[in-house]
This record gives structure tokens, sequence and C-alpha cells, in this order.
């Protein structure tokens, strides 16, 4: 009876380091993610920092061409959303690549486990 015991401990001690294995990975899955997240958000934070100022800069610029602050917010309001117009048009695109983003940021541990030599 020792054998069947024996090997019910060393298969219950194999699962056992499986699971963890498992909740660790997810764990280490899921802080890439999150980090990618905040560093997306930091990435829009400046990104909106810099339209806001591109913006007062253009408004300037055409004020000092010669157009009245009216007429240069006007312009400034068309091309951004002239801006805008580009990007929903190409919203798939962005979406493909924000998505393949996403892909390569969740499964950027598997290629070791992909490769040829670990593979029986």
């Amino acid at each position: 009876m020792s054998i069947f015991s024996s090997i019910k401990d060393k298969i219950a001690q194999y699962l056992d380091v499986q699971v963890r294995l498992i909740k660790l990975n997810i764990i280490g899955r899921t802080a890439n993610l999150l980090g990618f997240f905040m560093f997306s958000l930091i990435c829009l934070l400046l990104l909106m920092c810099i339209l806001l100022y591109s913006g007062m800069g253009l408004v300037e610029a055409f004020a000092a061409l010669g157009a009245s602050k009216l007429v240069s917010f006007a312009i400034t309001i068309g091309i951004y959303i002239l801006l805008l117009l580009v990007v929903v048009a190409s919203r798939r695109r962005i979406t493909r690549f924000m998505a393949s983003a996403f892909i390569r940021a969740i499964t950027e541990g598997d290629e070791d486990n992909d490769s040829p030599s670990n593979n029986p």
C-alpha cells in the first residue's frame, strides 16, 4: 500500500506545483497588462496636454497672421474636426493596432514556452 500512497503524494505535489505556477503566471500577466494600461493612460494625458497647447499656439499664430481671435478659434476647431474625422475614418486600423498591442502585452512571456527545444 505504501507504493500507492507514495504515488498519490507525488501526484498531489505535482498538481500543487502546477496550480501555483498557473497562479503566478496569471499574476504576472495581469501586472504586465495593468502596467501597459497605466503607460497608455499617461501617454493619453500627455497627448491631451500637447493638443491643448498646440491649439492655443495655432490660435495665436492665426491671430498674428491678421485674423481675429474668433476666426482663429474657428480655424483651429476646423483643424481639430478634420483630425477627428481622419481618426474616425481609420478607427479599424487603430483598433487592430491596439488589440495587437494588448495581445503582445498579455502573451509576452509565451515565446519561452513555445520554443522547439522545450517541446518533447
